[in-house]
């Protein structure tokens, strides 16, 4: 098949990704985004599927915070940055360039990350392309990484090696971050192994013992999020099996209703009582409590008005919050806990911008294959692509999850298949006003 040796490939990458503590280390991501890169520059083809310049445009910003530029220039577009740098310049001879971000080296490693998932995204698009039928085919290693790093996470827990399941992650709240984005796409194969039409006179077993599989793997990636007692992890998975009722309701009220009361007594009953007794308990994660995080934010939000347009560069964060910290002093703040203020401090609203209509355009694909698909897999698919963003959309409220590059590799593939998803087979034609004249003739 076209798409099964890069497939293969990519899935390698992201696995390798995953398991060495998420890429967050400087070898594991290079070789990743390098992998990626090789692969794209065999396998891609030019593709008019998907959102485009949003996408293009992003690795173009990010590569314009870490390159130096004449002062003068970077007066006119950071002024706060260029009188840092002005401040240096008795001190450093001949400086007469600088960069726009305030952390050049972080913005480089950010940018790297950016580069692969633009690459994944693009390739994982393509492949999409090339897939016969409903490409169901490429979340099989989205599955297959999260599947292994739940079976870790709990090995490690009943082992007595941990007392937390977090995989190969360093945080447990990223390791739930993976496993929350997987989990719809397995619920959804095992209702569409199900409703798959089948010939007649074959037997129903082979569905049947798919969907329990799927379904096996789903119950699997739920306990790991569970045993990784993460707050927000339990509640962005939560919200995404909501999410994938309401979007299979086909708006039916009562369903709406059903899937809304089933999502809460889950809620309720389904955490055991340690996950239960770290909702009441202030602290947030590692060490940060809620009135830490909000006052970490208050903080952060001078920030908006000192580098408004082009942002303190990605990865500055901590630099040029610096200047801001009143609160806790002897104590670090490299993540603002929360990727949409700590984007937008550091992209700027030029970059934020981009950043959200690239998100918007992708989600807006994945509602469009939901209403208009011709076939009940493809809006199963395209219900998985909405539930997987919307988890992480609402975990990335309170923590960095997309500070991770594996993590961010999974977005990012996610997203090549929500854009995909509308192409894949004919869509139902668009509601048309029915000439009466006709009708009665």
């Amino acid at each position: 098949m076209k798409y099964s040796l890069p497939l293969a490939i990519l899935g390698l990458a992201l696995g390798y990704a995953a398991f060495e503590y998420g890429a967050v280390l400087a070898l594991p991501l290079f070789a990743a985004v390098l992998t990626i890169a090789l692969t794209a520059l065999v396998w891609m083809r030019r593709s008019r599927v998907g959102i485009e310049w949003p996408v293009l445009v992003l690795p173009f910003y990010a590569f314009l915070q870490f390159v130096p530029l004449p002062l003068w220039v970077l007066s006119v577009l950071s002024p706060v940055r260029a009188r840092h740098v002005e401040a240096a310049v008795p001190v450093v001879a001949g400086l007469s360039r600088a960069p726009i971000s305030e952390e050049p080296a972080a913005t480089f490693r950010l940018f790297l990350v950016i580069c692969g998932c633009v690459l994944l995204y693009l390739l994982v698009r393509e492949l999409a392309c090339r897939v016969p039928g409903i490409p169901w085919v490429l979340a099989v290693p989205l599955v297959a990484v999260a599947a292994i790093e739940a079976a870790l996470g709990l090995a490690q827990f009943y082992t007595g090696g941990n007392p937390v399941a977090r995989g190969t992650y360093i945080n447990r709240n990223h390791f739930a971050g993976l496993l929350e984005m997987v989990l719809p796409f397995a619920i959804m194969y095992a209702y569409a192994s199900l409703r798959r039409p089948h010939k007649r006179g074959t037997s129903p077993l082979g569905p049947a013992l798919t969907a329990c599989g799927a379904l096996a793997i789903a119950a699997l990636l739920l306990i790991g999020i569970i045993h990784s007692f993460s707050r927000m992890g339990f509640s962005a998975a939560i919200f995404s099996i909501g999410v994938l009722g309401m979007c299979m309701a086909r708006r039916r009220t009562r369903w709406y209703l059903a899937g809304f009361l089933a999502t809460l007594i889950l809620f309720v009953y389904l955490p055991p009582d340690r996950l239960i007794a770290r909702f009441g308990t202030l602290d947030f994660s590692d060490g940060l409590t809620r009135q830490d995080r909000v006052e970490l934010w208050r903080e952060s939000l001078p920030l908006i008005a000192a580098y408004p347009v082009f942002g303190c560069g990605l990865g500055g964060y901590e630099s040029a919050f610096m200047e801001h910290k009143k609160s806790a002093p002897m104590s670090r703040d490299d993540y603002a806990h929360n990727d949409y203020l700590q984007s937008l401090f550091e992209l700027g609203i030029a970059g934020f911008a981009i950043l959200a209509t690239a998100a918007t355009g992708v989600i807006g694909e994945a509602l469009r294959a939901l209403r208009r698909h011709s076939n009940v897999e493809g809006r199963a698919l395209a219900a998985a692509c909405l539930a997987s963003l919307a988890a992480i959309l609402l975990h990335s409220t309170v923590d960095f999850n997309l500070y991770i590059p594996a993590n961010a590799f999974v977005l990012a593939w996610v997203s090549a298949i929500a854009v995909s998803v509308m192409y894949s087979s004919r869509p139902l034609p668009a509601p048309s006003v029915v000439d009466v004249s006709v009708v009665r003739g």
